[in-house]
């Protein structure tokens, strides 16, 4: 397994209910995920966007991954336990977006239309949010993306936080074939 986290509080989490005999699926930047039973685990440190990800889950919003039942903060983070969490989510199976299919290929030249470098650090976010909302009226295709991706930053804390708006963290719903 490809280990994103280690210590002994990602070891005790490893070791409870639900992810004791899961199995490593995949990781990002700082999510894992794990699958068992047919059924897919999010473990992150990022606690902003796992709860950003929980509550636009809960109210409906298509344009991110159905959050099944959030587990919220299971342990401290062994890195900062003082101040941040292991955060844990069962959510919905979703595909890769292949980055070299047409749709992946527009929606790249997009990203790169509204950012320098897929990463928007605090000191961007006003004009990343002007963009973006400039953006729904040209791209009407990606409004509801990009929308949610005004709400993400706009979600976040004035002085933390960053926006990852990098094509390998938009994802197919199979179902609708909708973009996410």
């Amino acid at each position: 397994m490809s280990s994103l986290f280690r210590g002994p509080y990602f070891d005790y989490v490893m070791s409870q209910e639900p992810l004791c005999s899961a199995e490593y699926f995949a990781h990002g930047s700082s999510a894992m995920l794990f699958q068992r039973d047919g059924k897919l685990y999010r473990l992150t440190t990022d606690g902003s966007g796992h709860n950003f990800l929980s509550e636009q889950s809960a109210s409906g919003n298509l344009t991110v991954v159905h959050v099944i039942e959030d587990f919220g903060a299971v342990a401290p983070n062994d890195e900062c336990s003082d101040e941040e969490y292991y955060w844990l989510a069962q959510v919905e199976w979703l595909q890769p977006l292949d980055p070299e299919s047409h749709q992946g290929m527009r929606l790249k030249e997009l990203f790169s239309e509204l950012t320098e470098d897929d990463v928007v650090f605090p000191e961007q976010r006003e004009q990343f949010i002007r963009l973006c909302e400039d953006a729904v009226s040209t791209h009407e295709e990606w409004g509801p993306l990009l929308n949610t991706l005004i709400k993400a930053a706009k979600y976040l804390s004035e002085l933390d936080g960053i926006v990852d708006a990098n094509i390998t963290n938009v994802m197919i719903r199979p179902s609708t074939g909708s973009v996410v």
